[in-house]
């Protein structure tokens, strides 16, 4: 167990060494952690892909939908209990509106996939070990999300300076199965 103390100050930093990340930088190195995706989305079986709108400090995912039209991309919607919807979009510049803390999200009118009928699901973070432990941002949604869908398969996309040795954990914490990070 680790104190909420320690969560909330390794959020504030990985968060403030995040958002000093340059622009350019975080554009580079996106589109090479895209890359990494080839080998599992290259297939022409139709995929139900689970994914984020990235704030810009993120991994920016938004071109994956035209580079893989073979597959549906679904983005989350904030629910009450802390819980989240996904939506399929197929246009991110007219359907993805604004949202909670400025995040992009679908309106409710798209259609709604339920997680357990995900083939993946791509899962955002402040910071991850390379065995998969992840910080997120505090509001356990993608924990509940990854408890309630444990047979589907989850990854998340690291810049180097987010991939640490240890990460403190709780009971609730659920890792994803896998972090593909650029060597």
């Amino acid at each position: 167990m680790c104190a909420d103390a320690d969560k909330t100050e390794l959020r504030r930093h990985m968060l403030g060494l995040l958002r000093a990340l340059p622009h350019d930088y975080v554009v580079e190195q996106s589109a090479r952690l895209r890359e990494l995706l080839h080998p599992v989305l290259k297939t022409e079986n139709p995929l139900s892909v689970f994914l984020y709108a990235a704030l810009p400090h993120e991994v920016d995912l938004l071109p994956l939908i035209s580079l893989y039209p073979q597959h549906a991309f679904y983005f989350p919607r904030c629910l009450p209990g802390r819980r989240l919807s996904f939506h399929r979009v197929t246009d991110t510049r007219t359907q993805l509106l604004p949202g909670a803390m400025g995040i992009p999200t679908p309106p409710d009118t798209l259609p709604e996939q339920p997680a357990q009928q995900a083939d993946l699901i791509i899962v955002p973070g402040l910071a991850f070990t390379a065995s998969g432990h992840r910080l997120g941002y505090g509001g356990g949604f993608y924990d509940r999300l990854l408890a309630a869908c444990p047979t589907v398969s989850s990854l998340s996309l690291a810049f180097p300076q987010q991939i640490l040795p240890a990460i403190p954990i709780d009971e609730h914490d659920h890792p994803v199965d896998r972090v593909l990070i650029l060597h």
